[in-house]
């Protein structure tokens, strides 16, 4: 068990340092303020999904603004990109499908909260990479004090990722990894006397 782990992380680590050499400044992550997820892939039958949602956790403001860019296998080029905003106490959807998708489409799927990053018909695979709409997204957007409230921020590492490959023909798939979320989130805490630090994920 131990070994697999170990493994896994290994396989990890290996690949975003790929992730990052690849891809140059082009898309240079910040893993302060960013959420990656190793990988993602879409063809004429599988499709990926993930679910952002916002958990409400104290300090974050009620909408946080979102750019999800799917890179291809090269790491230099995008599959689709799109910006969202999430709101307190929702989840956003989005869907990344082939152009030949026969029931993942946007007119089988509706709602406000519906996202779909759609692409070429030939099968595709890259890593997706989360970052902020927001210039400064540890800046606060609503008024706080300094006598130790919490600023609300617009940090996208605070919201909740999860997400799936599925395969449709086969009713299967598999869960996706995702690196800089909730589970290891922080925001500053402003008092009277100096700028704190506190987790806010499950640690």
């Amino acid at each position: 068990m131990k070994n697999k782990l170990f493994k896994r992380l290994v396989t990890i680590v290996a690949f975003l340092a790929m992730l990052a050499l690849s891809a140059g400044n082009a898309f240079a992550v910040a893993n302060s303020s960013s959420v990656v997820s190793p990988y993602w892939q879409t063809d004429s039958d599988s499709y990926t999904f993930v679910a952002v949602s916002h958990p409400s956790l104290s300090g974050i403001s009620s909408e946080v603004g979102v750019v999800m860019t799917a890179l291809t296998e090269n790491g230099t080029t995008t599959f689709g990109t799109s910006a969202f905003t999430v709101t307190q106490n929702t989840t956003h959807r989005v869907f990344i499908v082939a152009t030949n998708h026969s029931s993942i489409n946007s007119t089988s799927i509706t709602g406000a909260d519906a996202v779909f990053i759609t692409g070429t018909t030939n099968a595709t695979s890259g890593s997706l990479i989360f970052t902020p709409r927001s210039s400064n997204p540890f800046l606060s957007r609503e008024s706080a004090t300094i006598d130790g409230q919490s600023l609300q921020m617009t940090d996208i590492t605070a919201l909740s990722y999860w997400g799936a490959v599925v395969v449709s023909s086969a009713n299967s798939g598999f869960a996706m990894e995702f690196i800089g979320d909730t589970q290891d989130s922080a925001f500053n805490v402003l008092t009277t006397t100096n700028m704190t630090t506190q987790a806010v994920g499950i640690n």
